[in-house]
């Protein structure tokens, strides 16, 4: 697969109530900053988004905020940043994400975190793209998505091949393995 240069990181407004959320953030944004992993995210500056902007920039790192105008005009915009690009609508900000990165990481959030992860990973379902997904499940926070997701395929409404498409990883060293031996495969191609 390509290099991993720019890593896109969804992740919540809010900081959530067990620390070890904002821990593992932080220690995220020190990583990719160390690592020459430039960081894409939604440009907020509130909870887990606002950490991962500001872990990664006092690391030394580089980060490229994307957010629709209309949650720039309500001032949740963070500026202490090395690149904030603004985008008409939500759908433009995730188009904008995706060209702009080579590697997903999910960090704990709340609905908006969710719709980031499904869409990237139904546009992998239908090769939109091949660039890896890593739910970073700290303290097993994303367990029952991920149980919903082999239902799903349990009852036939998904390939079972198509779990592949995701890495569920528990620590930063489990996201980058599961990047390196990333190979995005299909159970079927798609045909006109």
């Amino acid at each position: 697969m390509p290099k991993i240069k720019n890593v896109c990181v969804f992740c919540g407004s809010n900081h959530g109530y067990d620390p070890a959320f904002l821990d593992q953030t932080n220690a995220l944004g020190q990583y990719l900053a160390s690592h020459g992993h430039p960081v894409v995210y939604g440009g907020g500056k509130e909870g887990l988004m606002g950490a991962i902007a500001k872990s990664t920039m006092d690391a030394g790192g580089e980060v490229i905020g994307i957010i629709p105008t209309f949650l720039s005009e309500m001032g949740l915009a963070e500026t202490h940043i090395t690149t904030l690009l603004e985008t008409a609508t939500m759908d433009e900000r995730k188009d904008e994400m995706l060209r702009q990165s080579d590697a997903f990481i999910v960090l704990p959030g709340g609905f908006g975190t969710f719709e980031e992860f499904t869409t990237m990973l139904s546009w992998s379902q239908i090769n939109v793209h091949q660039k890896p997904i890593a739910l970073f499940n700290i303290n097993h926070y994303y367990d029952e998505l991920v149980a919903m997701m082999v239902k799903c395929c349990d009852a036939g409404f998904a390939p079972k091949e198509n779990l592949d498409l995701f890495i569920n990883a528990s620590s930063i060293d489990e996201i980058f393995d599961g990047f390196a031996n990333f190979h995005h495969q299909l159970p079927y191609k798609y045909t006109n």
